[in-house]
């Protein structure tokens, strides 16, 4: 391709990628903390204790500081450099969400810094506003909100700045046999996998690098890669020592997305995400936090979905293989989006989530190289035509983008936006369910409290229907109806999630202030002489505590008034066995 003298600058090139970089994400700095950040942040103790705590968060998992931190993903992670930057970020500011998101916004300048100058390097062979677009367009997909508006994520920037702060380094070694180069490369690359395990794919990157940019062989290009692996397995020692290596299973749809699945559907499925992927690259709307069961449902290896996906798949793998020794900067791109997200696609190892916009955030750089480079080829032949496509695209980025970021301010904006881009996700239902109830309960406004329980019921009872076997599905559901005053339903619900966990500390707490204030209701319709509905009132008090004795009580003697021997002797048998010195008079029923 010929190089022509670029009208812009690359200082200018550079200077206008970092003003798009902080203008497109200015408004993240106005978000509160949202999902995960309180595991990593706000309610890990560990972090909380700043600086003193970085000695527990290296030989602890990932999880360890939070408060029972309910996931069952707990000693499968190993990531203490983001957490140790949190530490030292909470020491010196507090937890200050403004300052998490400026952070953010810095990271990520500073990784869009470092790819320019990258690509630049890559591409100085071809068209010379290559590298320039290929970063417009990374700097503009929305697909990259997530990482930049979620504070918990910016683990993802850490690592790719640390994995191109290596490539750099090697890259010198390569070139100079510079040991210092190659020391500060490995130690780059160390502190990358202590970020994120999905590190371990740059293995692959640097000999990819040396052999499409830098004339090396296959076979001299997969030695450079040895130092790599000779760091990856003393992290993988480190880790063993520290935190073990388990993956252990999960029984929970939350954190099993492929839990009903046979294994057929489990691989057409797993297949067909990463067309979804692709998909997601290419028109990135509509975006949501969860992609989880049933947002994406199992497909069947004789279905459309997985054909379709196979046939696309096997056409970009076999067009790589075919223009691989040509070093095409397309066949470069497409092995690069593979090995970057062949962690994530959950056919190596099951991740705990089947799709994920921030797992896209370093796939994603291949697409806009592809991209990129197609618009450079085809803008000299129809000028107007494409530069007009391209300004279209770029204007739909940056609006998707900024609207995103502020549908990212916080949990309630979040999960009420993506309940209805995303109707059929079991967690984005349950999720709006539970915020919908604690708006409630912070809401004033008598009609709007109704309006929000009953939002809460909605979308609670839709996640019911979508999987009935969670606790905190009936937990909620069970807040709403008692919002809604409907007691009986609001009881039915808790008990089932007392039956579904036991010893679930919410469950048991609503389980005995619902008796009670049944009992107390039961008092009121006896003292009525609605007796019928008294009755209710006392046998779904002590459906939700079997241990209320004065709702026995109570119960029986209207029984016994009723002559109903044989209930009256059940339930003041109940009231002897709870209470052996209870007084019992049944007088005061007659009366």
């Amino acid at each position: 391709m010929e190089i022509k003298k670029p009208v812009l600058t690359p200082k200018l090139q550079l200077y206008l990628l970092i003003f798009i970089a902080v203008a497109l994400n200015f408004n993240t700095l106005f978000n509160e903390y949202a999902v995960d950040d309180e595991l990593v942040l706000t309610k890990n103790t560990l972090v909380t204790n700043g600086i003193s705590g970085i000695p527990k968060l290296l030989t602890h998992d990932l999880l360890y500081g939070t408060p029972n931190a309910e996931n069952s993903l707990t000693q499968a992670r190993y990531r203490p450099f983001s957490l140790v930057i949190f530490a030292i970020e909470y020491q010196l500011f507090g937890a200050n969400p403004f300052v998490s998101h400026l952070i953010n916004i810095l990271l990520f300048t500073i990784l869009i810094i470092l790819l320019f100058k990258l690509l630049q390097n890559l591409f100085q062979e071809y068209n010379s506003y290559l590298a320039f677009v290929a970063c417009l367009l990374f700097v503009v997909h929305p697909i990259h909100t997530e990482v930049i508006a979620n504070v918990k994520s910016r683990d993802e920037i850490i690592t790719v700045i640390l994995q191109l702060i290596s490539l750099f380094y090697f890259i010198r070694y390569s070139e100079k046999r510079s040991v210092p180069s190659l020391i500060i490369g490995l130690c780059s690359y160390f502190l990358a996998l202590l970020t994120r395990e999905s590190a371990v794919t740059f293995i692959a990157i640097i000999p990819l690098v040396l052999y499409f940019f830098f004339n090396q062989s296959i076979k001299k290009a997969l030695l450079q890669s040895l130092p790599l692996i000779a760091v990856f397995i003393g992290y993988i020692l480190l880790r063993i020592y520290i935190v073990g290596f388990s993956n252990p299973t999960t029984n929970s749809i939350l954190d099993s997305p492929f839990l009903f699945a046979s294994s057929s559907q489990a691989f057409a499925t797993k297949v067909y995400i990463l067309l979804k992927d692709i998909c997601l690259l290419f028109f990135p709307h509509p975006l949501y936090f969860d992609y989880g069961f049933n947002q994406i449902p199992y497909v069947n290896i004789l279905s459309f979905q997985f054909l379709i996906s196979v046939l696309v798949l096997t056409s970009l793998i076999s067009y790589a293989i075919y223009t691989f020794r040509r070093k095409a900067i397309v066949s470069f791109s497409i092995f690069y989006f593979l090995i970057t997200i062949s962690l994530a696609s959950n056919i190596l190892v099951d991740i705990g989530t089947p799709l994920s916009e921030r797992l896209l955030f370093q796939p994603s750089l291949a697409f806009c190289i592809v991209i990129a480079l197609f618009y450079l080829k085809t803008v000299k032949h129809f000028k107007i035509v494409v530069n007009a496509i391209f300004l279209i695209i770029l204007v739909l980025f940056s609006i998707k983008t900024i609207s995103r970021n502020t549908q990212w301010k916080n949990n309630q904006t979040l999960f009420f936006a993506d309940v209805i881009s995303a109707p059929d996700s079991f967690r984005t239902n349950l999720y709006a369910a539970i915020n919908y109830a604690l708006k409630a309960d912070k809401e004033t406004d008598k009609e709007l409290k109704k309006h929000d329980f009953q939002k809460a019921a909605f979308y609670g009872e839709k996640s019911l229907s979508i999987y009935h076997n969670y606790p905190d599905t009936y937990l909620v559901l069970g807040d709403a109806y008692f919002g809604l005053h409907a007691y009986y339903k609001a009881a039915d619900n808790w008990i089932l999630a007392d039956k579904f966990d036991s010893s679930n500390p919410p469950a048991l707490k609503r389980a005995n202030m619902l008796s009670a204030f049944l009992f107390e209701e039961g008092i009121n319709f006896y003292r009525k002489h609605n007796i019928n509905e008294a009755i209710k009132c006392f046998q779904k008090s002590t459906e939700l505590n079997n241990k209320n004795v004065e709702s026995w009580y109570y119960l029986g003697g209207i029984y016994f008034a009723m002559d109903d021997t044989k209930n009256g002797i059940e339930a003041w048998q109940n009231v002897i066995n709870l209470s052996p010195n209870h007084p019992i008079n049944k007088d005061q029923f007659h009366n």
